[in-house]
């Protein structure tokens, strides 16, 4: 059967180029300072270049699941730090292990005086490796934002007609919200409440002490509640107008709320509006 390039995949040609660049670079840079035959010194290059495609291959399905992007500043410091000494690492000894099977032990001290500069090389391709991988991980909470304030037009978290009924009777203005946790019952005012976050099928109501977790949905609370007073600045949250610290210009069309307790939401651009009718301004 002869063979064609249109048996490979198009968005390989990218993958292929890069791997034999390496390859070529690699062996210039190494070229001048061992003895080994230039045809075995591609291969071993070319065989560093399939490690290194692995382990990023590794790593853009290791960092997303462990959700790097969302942990703070210090947090993802230690993780990636230390994710990076294991890449190192293993990089360097399958670099050796390899050059050993390749060029055999008569070369054993030559090769070992390539470790230094190929766990630089290392630590050089898992930085570049991390960044492309943080760049892609930003990009996408970005756009799952993106869709939340769309949605945020549209909501569909409407409330079952029989719990609502039960709940809560046309015009009725909530005064207190009671809540249970084990044995005991924790009765809310209504004015302590900061905000409200909308948690899967519970909602978080915070107050400046404490946050309680209560099966029930926004759309209950946003009718309960006085209009007046809380405003749902966006899908997931309700907030108290009273406990609002100040507001600052978050991106493009979008408001960061501060609020008393120091916490901080997002308004949304429909949530910005309702605020600032009731605000007044």
């Amino acid at each position: 059967m002869k063979f064609s390039l249109t048996y490979i995949p198009l968005r390989l040609f990218p993958v292929i180029v890069l791997c034999v660049m390496y390859a070529l670079l690699q062996t210039a840079a190494f070229r001048p300072i061992v003895s080994f035959p230039f045809g075995l010194l591609l291969l071993k290059s070319c065989i560093d270049a399939i490690i290194l495609l692995g382990m990023g291959i590794l790593l853009a399905v290791i960092i997303p699941s462990s959700n790097y992007v969302r942990l703070d500043v210090f947090q993802r410091f230690i993780n990636y730090f230390a994710l990076g000494f294991l890449y190192v690492s293993i990089w360097a000894l399958f670099g050796y292990l390899s050059s050993i099977l390749l060029l055999s032990n008569e070369n054993r001290d030559e090769i070992r005086s390539l470790i230094p500069l190929s766990a630089f090389i290392g630590l050089f391709m898992y930085v570049i490796h991390v960044q492309m991988i943080h760049f892609r991980m930003v990009q996408k909470e970005a756009e799952k934002e993106r869709q939340k304030e769309e949605e945020q037009e549209t909501d569909s978290a409407e409330p079952h007609p029989d719990k609502e009924k039960e709940n809560n009777k046309e015009g009725e203005i909530l005064e207190r919200v009671a809540v249970k946790i084990g044995q005991k019952i924790h009765v809310i005012l209504v004015p302590d409440i900061v905000y409200i976050r909308s948690d899967g099928d519970y909602v978080q109501i915070v107050t400046a002490q404490n946050r309680f977790l209560k099966e029930e949905t926004m759309k209950y609370f946003e009718v309960g509640l006085p209009s007046s007073q809380f405003v749902r600045v966006h899908r997931s949250y309700i907030v108290n107008v009273e406990k609002i610290l100040r507001i600052e210009t978050y991106e493009k069309q979008s408001q960061m709320l501060t609020l008393k307790n120091g916490d901080k939401i997002r308004a949304s651009v429909a949530g910005y509006k309702a605020l600032r009718t009731v605000l007044n301004l």
